[in-house]
């Protein structure tokens, strides 16, 4: 079953040494990034059908300094008042107040939806690696095989339990 890949916006400040963040950038996004900097600072939006962890990997392994989140809708704001920066970065004012009630509630339902497909196939990849092993109680039979074959001291205290369990 394949993953559906879904672009989700995110803002990406980089700090310290952002020397190559641009060309890292153009690795993890799936659209042309926008960007302002300065000092020892970038502030770059961008679409990616990566997930959080998997761009947080990156960066990491890139040994960059970094703050990295998703641009959800009501989840974030931004008030810059050079308003170019604000448009090139965000694409204008951001008014969260019109996003309630309903648009509010439909983007909670996309980001839930979001969040069980992710669950849903962590899950289906976790019980492919992981084959749950489910632990049977030997039969009389089995256990006075096993006395049989390798004596009744060699038994686990599990096995000599349910022996005495078997002979009430």
């Amino acid at each position: 079953m394949g993953a559906k890949m879904m672009m989700r916006p995110y803002c990406l400040v980089g700090l310290g040494n952002i020397k190559g963040i641009k060309e890292d950038l153009q690795f993890i996004s799936e659209t042309e990034s926008n960007f302002v900097c300065g000092d020892n600072l970038l502030i770059a939006t961008f679409m990616s059908t990566l997930r959080i962890g998997e761009m947080e990997e990156f960066f990491k392994m890139n040994e960059r300094s970094f703050i990295l989140f998703e641009l959800t809708p009501g989840f974030f704001s931004a008030n810059i008042e050079n308003q170019k920066f604000q448009k090139a970065l965000f694409g204008g004012i951001i008014n969260n107040i019109r996003s309630f009630p309903n648009d509010m509630e439909n983007d909670m339902l996309k980001f839930m939806d979001t969040i069980k497909e992710e669950l849903e196939e962590d899950m289906e990849e976790l019980q492919l690696r992981v084959k749950p092993k489910i632990k049977e109680d030997p039969t009389l039979d089995e256990l006075l095989d096993k006395i049989n074959d390798v004596g009744v001291e060699r038994l686990t205290i599990e096995e000599k339990e349910l022996l005495h369990k078997y002979s009430i």
